[in-house]
């Protein structure tokens, strides 16, 4: 938007004149040009209301940079997504049609023009009333206060491209009923805590069509497609719960992460202002209200979207010559205060690194293949300050340039106890590393992983294995790895059991004789909780593939084995939870690197023999990466201490 005046804005945020609101005003009537008459209607209309004249004055005087589409090429799309999107055609089927769709009609074909020059007093006016209105008089909102409410509530749209119509009333039926009993309790009545969970759950149980992050797509935060964007993607459910709280009268904002300073992605969610003016979240389309977002996640940096624009970022993206494309949208602020206590980090450029023509540097954490800046600084000297960072993270320093990001120091890990650790290899110390995995233990791998503890490996000479001697017990919490029976004696059935009040879950069960070589049988076990399906039943967990797995169909006792014909001793027997494909997987290359300042370097590959490598030559105090060459796409950055790899 920086076509539309922002350094005329900027002019104005940082003018300390008495009469600044006056200017941004005066601006944006003029910017309205032709619609001009129609902004003045709505001062006019409040010229005896000063509350809601302040109101009007804040959405006018914060419109420039909103954007809509406009014209006869995206009403024509809008026609023909309707029977593809509303109809009962196959996902495959919708997809490929809304790709084609898109390709009819090209950005180059969508014209984009200020809400400035197109919205009309009507439509206005009737947001005003309504947001006042709810905040006023209705059950929700009465603890607000009118700064809040500017941002909360009064918003005549949700996101940018969203269509000019009439949303407050058409989403405030959607989920019409869900706390219509709530008068009756004295604890949930008037509680804009217990509505918008019952309302935000709901939206999860209504028809949404899950079509892949591939589609391509113009916004569809219009009617009647609201409840069914084609979209998995937490962003759109965000702005969909968004749109259908604010239609209530419930006073809600979208925060979101940038990028996940310790895994891959971003993430949003909705922040509601209870009636304690306490914070509450909420998932996109999905559950009640919580105390905390993702706690233990750490989240690097928060931000808010916002209607007025941040007069920092406005400032960056007047005075850089290059900014980074998710530190271009200036309707957001930096909240990370809110969700952690939060340090700053004071940093300087290397003397090779160093770029004087450089007004703003950036600190990026690592995605899944690059570094993401997610926020900003504006040089004034040789020391940088980036304020307000969480910390058990990892963060570099950098420039952004024509040729993109260039470090200018290495990365650091800002620690528990507010130091920052540079790790900068020491090449002239290395060592040996052991490795288990490409990528860290997520929720879902975790909880299966904790399934195996308790388990045992026991063998028998009787089918029903009435006389089992217990060979090995998984005590603690493993993943993948190796038992040794250590029992010389043979017997003739082999199995897993888990005894715990788990299903049996098992990715891979390998039994290896005294040659290392893997031993063949009759596979055994209980009942599969899946019947028939291949990718469960009991020879998922010998075929090789640790995406299929078996699971029993009893909740204690399931258990899956071999039937050798005869008594044999089993030397070694190899196990795999079920994962996340992350661990080392044999016969897949390997490549590790570690990180310099022009980039990563490679330590050597290896094609994974065992279910763990080792690497030499590593230089000490490196940040590390493990790539898999075979397969899969998820890796992560590490540290290696203490025999341990720790992520980030």
């Amino acid at each position: 938007m920086k076509k539309y005046g922002f350094l005329y804005i900027v002019f104005l945020l940082l003018t300390a004149c008495q009469s600044v609101n006056d200017k941004k005003l005066e601006y944006a009537l003029e910017l309205a040009g032709n619609n001009r008459k129609e902004l003045e209607q709505v001062l006019e209309h409040y010229r005896d209301d000063s509350l809601k004249l302040e109101a009007a004055k804040f959405l006018i005087c914060n419109m420039p940079g909103h954007g809509s589409y406009t014209g006869k090429a995206i009403e024509n799309y809008y026609a023909e997504a309707a029977p593809i999107l509303l109809s009962d055609s196959p996902r495959a089927v919708k997809e490929r049609m809304m790709n084609e769709l898109y390709q009819k009609y090209p950005p180059a074909s969508i014209k984009q023009v200020q809400d400035v020059e197109i919205i009309t007093a009507d439509y206005l006016i009737r947001n005003i009333d309504r947001a006042v209105d709810d905040w006023q008089n209705g059950p929700f909102a009465k603890q607000v206060s009118f700064d809040d409410f500017c941002e909360y509530l009064l918003p005549y749209k949700c996101a940018d491209y969203q269509t000019l119509d009439n949303w407050r009333d058409s989403l405030r039926i959607v989920a019409e009923g869900v706390y219509e009993d709530y008068p009756h309790s004295r604890i949930r009545q008037n509680s804009a805590y217990w509505a918008a969970a019952a309302v935000n759950d709901s939206l999860g149980r209504l028809n949404k069509v899950h079509l892949s992050d591939a589609m391509q797509c113009y916004s569809l935060f219009r009617l009647p497609f609201w409840t069914k964007i084609p979209s998995g993607r937490c962003g759109v459910y965000s702005v969909v719960s968004l749109g259908v709280l604010r239609s209530k009268g419930i006073p809600v904002v979208n925060d979101f992460i940038l990028q996940w300073p310790t895994k891959d992605g971003d993430h949003s969610w909705v922040t509601l202002l209870t009636d304690t003016r306490n914070k509450g979240f909420l998932e996109g389309n999905e559950g009640g209200v919580m105390g905390f977002m993702r706690p233990g996640e750490c989240k690097g940096k928060v931000y808010r979207r916002t209607y007025a624009p941040d007069e920092g970022l406005v400032r960056l993206n007047a005075e850089a010559r290059y900014v980074p494309e998710k530190l271009r949208s200036v309707f957001m602020k930096d909240v990370t205060a809110e969700y952690v206590e939060p340090v700053d980090a004071t940093t300087f450029p290397l003397r090779e690194a160093e770029q004087e023509d450089e007004k703003y540097a950036y600190l990026a954490v690592y995605g899944n293949k690059d570094w993401v800046p997610i926020c900003y600084s504006r040089i004034e000297g040789k020391d940088i300050v980036f304020e307000d960072l969480e910390r058990e993270a990892v963060y570099m320093p950098v420039y952004y340039t024509s040729y993109g990001m260039e470090p200018l120091n290495y990365p650091f890990l800002l620690t528990h106890k507010k130091e920052l650790r540079y790790l900068k290899p020491d090449k002239e110390h290395t060592r040996s590393v052991t490795l288990y995995r490409k990528y860290p233990l997520m929720r879902r791998a975790f909880e299966k992983g904790q399934c195996m503890k308790g388990s045992m490996i026991q063998a028998s000479d009787n089918p029903d294995f009435s006389d089992a001697v217990t060979l090995y017990n998984f005590r603690k919490f493993s993943l993948s790895g190796h038992v040794f029976p250590g029992d010389s004696v043979c017997y003739r059935y082999w199995r897993y059991i888990c005894p715990a009040p788990y299903n049996c879950y098992i990715a891979e069960l390998g039994f290896f004789d005294g040659q290392n070589q893997k031993m063949e049988g009759k596979i055994i076990g209980t009942g599969q909780y899946y019947g028939d399906d291949k990718r469960f039943c009991r020879e998922a967990a010998f075929d090789g593939d640790p995406f299929t797995f078996y699971i029993s169909d009893l909740l204690c006792n399931g258990w899956i084995g071999m039937d050798f014909g005869k008594p044999v001793h089993v030397e070694k027997i190899h196990y795999l939870a079920r994962s996340d494909d992350n661990n080392i997987r044999i016969g897949d290359l390997y490549e590790l690197y570690y990180w310099d300042m022009k980039g990563w370097v490679s330590l050597g590959q290896q094609e994974a023999t065992d279910l763990i490598l080792t690497f030499d030559n590593v230089p000490e105090n490196a940040l590390l990466i493990l790539r898999d060459h075979t397969r899969g796409k998820d890796e992560r950055i590490f540290i290696y201490e203490d025999g341990k790899q720790i992520w980030y």
